[in-house]
C-alpha cells in the first residue's frame, strides 16, 4: 500500500482500474494493488500481529478517563507519514502505537499516555560490515545508552551497491539492552536470521533509533549502509 497526494487534476479516486485500488482512509489518500488474501505464516508475522490485537483489544478496559487522556495526548503529537504530512492519530491508535512497541520489546503495557518526551537520537552512527575476521556490528555515540532506553535495529539486505531506496524492504532486526554501550556487536547474526546468509558484495542498510522502555516513544533513526566484505 502506498499513500498518495491528488494533483490539481484530480481531486479524489475511489474504486479500481485493474488490479490497482484506490481508497481514502482518516489519514488520507491511498492505493494498493487488489490482494488475495494470506495467511501469516512466519514467527515474526504471526508475533506482529498477536502484539498489535493485544494492544487494540486492551483499549476495551481502559477507562473514560483514560481514553479522554490519549485523545488529548493524540492531538498533541500528531505523526509524520510517509508523504511528510502531519496525521493527528485517534486516542485508540495512539494507545496501539505505543504499546504494540512495548509489546515488542517485551515492556510493561501502559494504560495512561506518557509524559515524558521522546529520548535523543543518536548522534553518530558507524556501521562495520565484514563477514570474515573483521568486525560486523554498529558503534554510536552517545554511550552508553540511558538506564531505559533500548537501541533498535532494522536493516535491509540488497544485491546491488546500486540501490538506494530500501525503506519498504526494512525489518526489525534486534533490539538491545538497556543502557546498551556501544558498539552493537555481531549484529550479522540477526539480520542473517531475518534475510539469509550474507554474501561478499552485498548491501547492508541500517536505520538505527532509540526507543524509551517505560513509554514507548522513539527517537528519530539514524542511518548507516555500506557493502559486505570478508577479511
Amino acid at each position: 500500500m502506498a499513500k498518495i497526494r491528488m494533483g490539481v487534476m484530480v481531486g479524489q479516486a475511489s474504486g479500481s482500474l485493474g488490479s490497482t485500488v484506490f481508497s481514502h482512509g482518516r489519514y488520507g489518500a491511498y492505493v494498493r494493488l487488489r490482494s488475495v488474501p494470506t495467511k501469516a505464516t512466519s514467527n515474526y508475522a504471526q508475533q506482529a500481529k498477536a502484539f498489535l490485537a493485544a494492544s487494540s483489544a486492551a483499549w476495551q478496559a481502559y477507562t473514560t478517563a483514560q481514553q479522554l487522556a490519549w485523545q488529548t495526548w493524540a492531538q498533541g503529537h500528531p505523526i509524520t507519514d510517509a508523504l511528510g504530512d502531519q496525521q493527528v492519530l485517534s486516542g485508540h491508535a495512539a494507545a496501539v502505537m505505543l504499546n504494540t512497541r512495548l509489546r515488542h520489546i517485551a515492556g510493561t503495557p501502559i494504560t495512561d499516555p506518557p509524559t515524558a518526551v521522546p529520548p535523543p537520537a543518536l548522534l553518530t552512527l558507524t556501521g562495520s560490515y565484514d563477514i570474515g575476521v573483521g568486525n560486523f556490528e554498529a558503534a554510536f555515540t552517545a554511550t552508553p545508552l540511558a538506564a531505559t532506553h533500548q537501541l533498535q535495529l532494522r536493516a535491509a539486505v540488497v544485491g546491488s551497491a546500486g540501490i538506494h531506496y530500501v525503506k519498504n524492504l526494512l525489518k526489525l532486526t534486534e533490539t538491545s539492552a538497556a543502557a546498551q554501550a556501544s558498539p552493537l556487536a555481531t549484529i550479522d547474526v540477526n539480520i542473517e536470521a531475518r534475510f539469509g546468509t550474507l554474501q561478499v558484495g552485498n548491501k547492508v542498510t541500517i536505520y538505527a533509533n532509540v526507543i524509551d522502555n517505560a513509554t514507548g516513544l522513539i527517537s528519530a533513526p539514524l542511518i548507516d549502509s555500506g557493502i559486505v566484505v570478508s577479511t
